[in-house]
């Protein structure tokens, strides 16, 4: 028996418009945030995961199978997020989206010294992050936020577990001396 998501590949496959819309609708939330993690930038963002689907589309039936979908979308993504990125030649990424930020702990308080602190806290955790090295930062999007296993991580990179776990050390222990001050800040 197929399951749902072949089904729907082999219907795409096939040109079968509705099945990639369906397609689109199941994924398109995490291509956005797989490209807002590279990028920074929403309309960026957004132009990412259009050209995703568009490139989706011509490229669909090579699809194989020889590794989960997913996979092979979260690839995609990521590719055309970096090549947007290397095109736009921007040194730094550094933009706040209302709706992307940080929300408070506690969403009653809402006194504007606590919203800008908030605000200076997420400015600085962004800019850290873009400091990163993209294959790291890549690799902490994947696995902080997309919340992939070591293995999918390593699927979607084409690298093996070790360089995951390493790129993730690393990208760790840099966004720790980043933001090392903020750190400081918060124990005191």
């Amino acid at each position: 028996m197929i399951d749902q998501e072949a089904e729907l590949i082999l219907r795409c496959q096939q040109g079968d418009q509705v099945a990639l819309k369906e397609i689109f609708e199941r994924y398109h939330p995490k291509v956005y945030r797989i490209a807002y993690g590279v990028l920074r930038q929403r309309e960026d963002a957004l132009d990412v995961v259009q050209e995703v689907f568009i490139k989706l589309y011509r490229s669909i039936k090579e699809f194989k199978g020889k590794s989960a979908f997913y996979t092979y979308l979260y690839r995609l993504a990521m590719n055309t997020a970096i090549d947007h990125s290397r095109k736009l030649k921007r040194s730094s990424l550094v933009s706040l989206d209302h709706q992307e930020g940080f929300q408070p702990a506690d969403r009653k308080e809402k006194r504007p010294d606590h919203l800008t602190a908030q605000k200076e806290m997420e400015e600085k955790v962004r800019w850290a992050i873009d400091q990163l090295p993209q294959d790291q930062r890549a690799t902490l999007i994947y696995r902080e936020i997309e919340e992939l296993s070591y293995q999918e991580i390593a699927e979607v990179m084409g690298c093996s577990i070790g360089t995951v776990m390493s790129r993730l050390h690393y990208g760790r222990k840099k966004l720790q001396e980043l933001l090392k001050d903020v750190l400081q800040g918060e124990d005191e």
